[in-house]
């Protein structure tokens, strides 16, 4: 009578399923111990299966070393005990000394294996009970390896599975047609899952919601809003059809569905609010955004982290990055993906050195990157040319393993091509094990900077010859190397190719890149003859290759169209101005110089002074041809009158036609010579090491003097120097330019 009403007691715990349950049981033992002198097996054996259950395997083996005898059931419970607490070596050693095994044991021995993801193992538990005990096979083995297939991918395991399903007569079972269905959804063998739906006596919700989450995995939009419709809907169907739609490009329709599902009066859970924050975070809806955003603050749901992490990366792609900003301030609980979409929104809003930041805030934090994260930190660096933090990410992801990463590997290699590290570049290229069209864009880039016209184009074929489809981005780097190159007719070959065979409407860049390839080489009429081919005007950037050509050949007549079209286009831009009055002034028209000015003066046109910057030991120093605020400056005078005696001395020439001021030729001569580029220049060759390069940023494009002056200062110090303009990189090494002679 007492072992009934504690077997009672034992199993009213087990079922209560309360984070409690593993104490209130110990109470239950305790009684028992205290009041029973004599315990029966059927007693022990189900407190055993009390510890088993809540995964104390300690105490299920102290009380099964009681039973004087044990039967299946007591060997059984001890072996559930090991394979639900993840002790292998025991459970093996358990299954070793059962004297009877059954079905159940053998199903114990495969869950265990399952649970802890060993697929071999748990395949060859299973290959061996078809061998030494088919007889006794249970629908539940077959739902715990139909499980483990669908849970790893394993496509081919499960269809063996679905034979032996078929040959005991289980298929119409809903225990294992469930799984069954749920391993072909998720692989996309949306046929045989519809077999195995339609094929059962009796279908729930979550059947349907399998079939209808691997029709949406596949596009299969129609069907899975067909179905959707005919079904019996619970929150999780509302939710897997809301985050279905967004992922196929269908964010308007996952909004308004979001809207019906809240007009129902359905429960909306942290998972739906993350399902409908990505479709508006693609629309750029900032409205609804914020709406959602007051319903999850309504719900009390704005600290749970996958909302908090939604709600980050929505704000972040509506451009409203200090938004993202505060709700990541006030969560609670901040985990890789909420730490990642802020480095992201970072990134993505040209704020990198925030991104950077952020970055180095969440390592403080003890939360570890995962491959895409780094990937994003690394691109960060990239787009602000911070070689110093860049390195010490690259560190990060050899000791972590994660440089292995395609993502990774792909922004190293951006990286040291935007650092100016073309070397380093290529060795990662090399290095990489898989490479996408991202790897082979980012290295025909590097190369297309660096000047390696032929580098870029061979790279560009083999990646056609293994397969891999360029996109817009690829052909801009190509087009670019051969404009450097001067390779007009490749580089039109090129732009017909981009259109006539891969399908790619040019954009705004693909045109300018054109302008700059006749220009560059300077073929200006045909440039002229490509604008007026276009089917829409040039941009801003358009403009001001053809000018900036235009003044580097001289060519007034074309430089006034352009200039005239660049100051309609944008009134306010500073380079029509400049780029016309610098035309003006090589050609000693200082009146029509002086014309422009006005015209600058009256629309409030201000040119952007020219900066240079160098990083040094973390610290950025930052020069302008009027600033004499560097507490370096007499240092700096001092080795720059220095190097300009010995550039001479090596052929230097100064070309004034770059100064745009009515001055004395000997006032021309000392301002090109206090150019914000030479400082900096002058300050890398006092405190930077001969053994290292000297890196130079700066805002503008490096005038043509400033060009071959430091070409010069290359030959005479024998250091290597690479500057970074507004437009690509210069390497000067041994008296030449990477950029070679289309500068």
């Amino acid at each position: 009578m007492a072992s009934n009403y504690y077997s009672a007691q034992i199993k009213q715990c087990i079922e209560s399923g309360a984070r409690s349950q593993s104490r209130h049981l110990k109470t239950i033992h305790g009684h028992i111990i205290k009041t029973l002198s004599i315990v029966e097996t059927i007693l022990l054996n189900n407190i055993v299966h009390g510890y088993a259950k809540t995964r104390n395997s300690t105490y299920a083996r102290r009380v099964f070393d009681e039973i004087p005898k044990p039967n299946p059931f007591s060997w059984n419970n001890l072996l559930m005990a090991y394979s639900q607490s993840g002790h292998l070596s025991e459970m093996e050693r358990t299954f070793e000394r059962i004297p009877i095994r059954d079905g159940v044991t053998w199903n114990l021995l495969i869950s265990g294996y399952s649970l802890t993801g060993l697929v071999g193992a748990a395949v060859k538990a299973y290959n061996t009970m078809m061998r030494d005990g088919s007889g006794d096979l249970k629908r539940v083995t077959l739902m715990t390896m139909l499980k483990l297939s669908s849970t790893n991918g394993h496509v081919g395991l499960g269809k063996q599975i679905h034979v032996q399903v078929i040959k005991r007569g289980f298929e119409s079972y809903l225990l294992v047609g469930s799984p069954l269905l749920d391993m072909y959804a998720k692989a996309g063998f949306i046929s045989d899952a519809k077999k195995v739906f339609y094929g059962l006596d009796d279908r729930n919700t979550v059947m349907y919601n399998s079939l209808m989450g691997g029709l949406l995995a596949c596009g299969m939009i129609k069907d899975a809003q067909q179905l959707f419709q005919g079904m019996e809907k619970d929150s999780v169907s509302w939710t897997a059809m809301i985050q279905g739609l967004a992922q196929n490009g269908l964010e308007k329709e996952a909004i308004e569905l979001f809207r019906e599902m809240k007009s129902e009066g359905l429960t909306i859970d942290q998972y739906t609010f993350g399902s409908v924050l990505p479709a508006c975070g693609e629309l750029g809806a900032i409205k609804e955004g914020k709406q959602i955003h007051a319903s999850i603050i309504r719900s009390n749901l704005q600290d749970h982290v996958y909302v908090g992490s939604a709600l980050i990366d929505m704000y972040c792609k509506c451009k409203c990055i200090d938004y993202a900003k505060t709700v990541f301030d006030r969560m609670k609980q901040k985990n890789v993906v909420s730490w990642t979409a802020m480095v992201v929104g970072y990134g993505q809003t040209g704020r990198a050195e925030e991104a950077v930041k952020i970055f180095l805030d969440m390592q403080r934090s003890g939360i570890d990157p995962d491959h895409y994260t780094l990937g994003q930190a690394i691109s960060a660096c990239a787009n602000i040319a911070s070689l110093e933090e860049g390195s010490q990410f690259h560190g990060k992801a050899i000791i972590s393993g994660l440089v292995h990463y395609v993502t990774v590997s792909n922004s190293l290699v951006t990286l040291y091509g935007k650092c100016g590290d073309i070397d380093d570049s290529v060795r990662i290229f090399n290095e990489m094990n898989v490479r996408d069209v991202v790897s082979y864009t980012a290295m025909v880039s590097a190369y297309a900077q660096f000047g390696k016209a032929m580098e870029a184009i061979h790279l560009f074929d083999r990646m056609v010859q293994h397969g891999l489809k360029p996109d817009g981005v690829t052909f801009t780097g190509v087009i670019s190397a051969c404009s450097r190159a001067g390779l007009v007719e490749k580089g039109q070959r090129y732009f017909e190719l981009m259109i006539d065979e891969h399908g790619i409407v040019p954009s705004s860049g693909h045109y300018s890149c054109m302008i700059d390839l006749f220009s560059r080489s300077g073929r200006l009429e045909e440039a002229m003859s490509f604008i007026n081919g276009m089917p829409f005007p040039p941009d801003a950037i358009g403009w001001t290759t053809l000018l900036s050509a235009c003044r580097n050949k001289g060519n007034l007549e074309i430089g006034k169209q352009a200039a005239e079209s660049l100051i309609e286009l944008d009134p306010h831009h500073p380079a029509g101005y400049i780029l016309l009055s610098s035309i003006y002034a090589s050609k000693g028209k200082w009146d029509c110089v002086a014309q422009l000015r006005q015209g600058m003066k009256e629309e409030k046109v201000r040119k952007e002074p020219g900066q240079s910057w160098i990083k040094w030991k973390g610290k950025l120093y930052s020069f302008s041809a009027d600033d004499e605020s560097s507490p370096y400056l007499d240092q700096i005078y001092a080795k720059l009158e220095e190097l300009n005696q010995r550039i001479i001395d090596n052929g230097y020439k100064p070309d004034t036609s770059f100064v745009h001021h009515d001055v004395e030729e000997a006032v021309k001569i000392k301002m090109l010579e206090y150019h914000s580029e030479r400082l900096a220049i002058a300050f890398g060759l006092i405190f930077v090491p001969s053994s290292l390069p000297i890196r130079v940023g700066k805002n503008l494009r490096v005038c043509g003097d400033c060009h071959i002056a430091t070409k010069h200062i290359s030959s005479v110090t024998g250091r290597e120097i690479i500057v970074r303009d507004a437009v690509r990189f210069h390497r000067f090494k041994d008296g030449t330019c990477s950029c070679g002679d289309f500068w």
